[in-house]
Formats: structure tokens, sequence, C-alpha cells
């Protein structure tokens, strides 16, 4: 009678064969010395060689294809190549199809690249105007400059050239160049502008009983002023800067004369 060399259980074996059999996995397996030599032990190695030196073949064959094959145009038909050749006739050049291919590829890509570019562009353009104009207002208010110039102010100090963005890494921020200090914040640029001589005709006249206003901030030297008119003045500032002039004529009621 024939040992079996899995059993579920020893039960019904001798005691004395106990001790030629290992559990593994809930299994009692028979322990076998030389058992790479035994003829089906033999036979199942030859198989798995086999399948082994198939699976290799194929693997091989495979990476012989796929190198054959690469390179292809997605469009390639073998049938159809085949059946030129039948005919006599010289298939396209593969190489040339696929860098004419490649070629319509990297056009329309870069067409859309150029497309999203172009946008971001734009926005980027805009979020950039949007800020200086907010941090303008927002500064020439602060230092007390009437709401009816605030247009001119701005277009004024815009034009000067002197109000700027500052990228640092994600951050944008608005600043001016003030000859010193490239950075200096806005505020305390426009503040400063607004107390000099340039700035003052741009200020809130002052309101109520004091003369100095609500804020204690006064008008500002006016050449077009009635109660004290510089006709100089009002020459020398229309010569130089002639919508400034007019700005400051119609602040005081004076309508332009020139």
């Amino acid at each position: 009678m024939a040992l079996k060399a899995i059993l579920d259980s020893l039960d019904g074996v001798d005691p004395q064969f106990h001790d030629l059999h290992e559990e593994k996995d809930g299994k009692f397996v028979l322990v076998i010395e030389g058992i790479e030599q035994h003829p089906g032990a033999q036979s199942l190695k030859s198989a798995l060689d086999r399948v082994r030196g198939e699976k290799r073949t194929l693997s091989e064959k495979l990476t012989t294809a796929e190198r054959r094959l690469k390179g292809l145009p997605d469009d390639f038909d073998a049938y159809e190549h085949l059946r030129q050749r039948a005919e006599g006739k010289e298939p396209a050049n593969l190489d040339e199809r696929l860098t004419a291919q490649k070629t319509q590829l990297e056009a329309k890509f870069a067409k859309e690249r150029e497309k999203l570019e172009g946008r971001a562009t734009k926005l980027d353009g805009a979020l950039r105007r949007v800020m200086v104009d907010d941090g303008l207002t927002k500064a020439l208010l602060d230092a007390g400059v009437d709401k009816t110039f605030l247009p001119a102010a701005k277009a004024l100090l815009k034009e000067k050239g002197q109000i700027k963005l500052v990228e640092d890494d994600d951050a944008i921020e608005v600043f001016a160049d003030d000859g010193i200090n490239e950075r200096t914040p806005l505020s305390d640029y426009v503040r400063s502008w607004a107390g000099q001589d340039e700035g003052k005709p741009f200020i809130a006249k002052a309101t109520g009983g004091d003369a100095k206003g609500g804020q204690g901030r006064s008008f500002g030297e006016n050449p077009f002023d009635p109660k004290n008119p510089n006709r100089t003045k009002q020459q020398e500032l229309i010569v130089a800067n002639d919508a400034k002039a007019r700005q400051m004529a119609e602040a005081v009621g004076i309508k332009p004369y020139w």
C-alpha cells in the first residue's frame, strides 16, 4: 500500500509513521528525502521547465514585435500595407507619416497653448489694472482728495509712471517709486503728493465753521480762486498743464475762458 503525500489528519496512520509528516496549512505533508529525484517530481520539473521556456520564447517574440511596431502611425493598417505590396505599390514611407502626424499634433497643441497663454495674459493685465485703480482710489480718498477730482487725480498719477506692481512669489502688491524708495507704500506716496503744490488743488474744500474743515485739511492754493487770484500762476499752469488748469478753475466755480 502506497503512502499518501498529503493527509487531512493522521488518524488511522500508525503512530510510528507520525514523525514522517509535517503539519503545513492544516495539512500533514509526508517528508521525503531526495524528492527532486523522484520520477514524478522530475516529470513535474520537466513540464515546468518546458512551460517556462515557452513563456520566455513568447516574451522574446512580444518584445521583438513591440520594437517593430514602435513608431507606426495610429491609423496603420497591416492588411492595406500588404495589399499595396501585392499590387506592386510601395506603401507610404512610415517615417514620413509618423513625422507628419507628430507635426500636426505639435501644431494643434501649440495653438491651444498660445490661446491659453493669451487668455492668461489678458486676465493678468486686467487684474493688475484693477489693483492699481483700486489702490489709488483708496489712497486718494484717505489723503482727502475730492471725489469729483478722483478720475483726474488717478490719471495724473498714472501718467507719472511711478505706480508699479511688484510680484513676489504668488503675491502681487502695489507700490510707488518716489525716486528714493521704489517700494514706497502707495498710501504714503499719495499723502505726500497731496500735500505738494501739484496735489493740493485736488483736496476737498473745507466744510463747516472751521477753516480747516471736519478733518483739519485746507483746500490748498488755487491761482483761480476769486478771493486771491494769481494771473501769473494761472498762465503758467495753463501752458504747463491745460487739463489741470481747467480742473482747478472749475473747482472754484470759474468756467475756463481759454
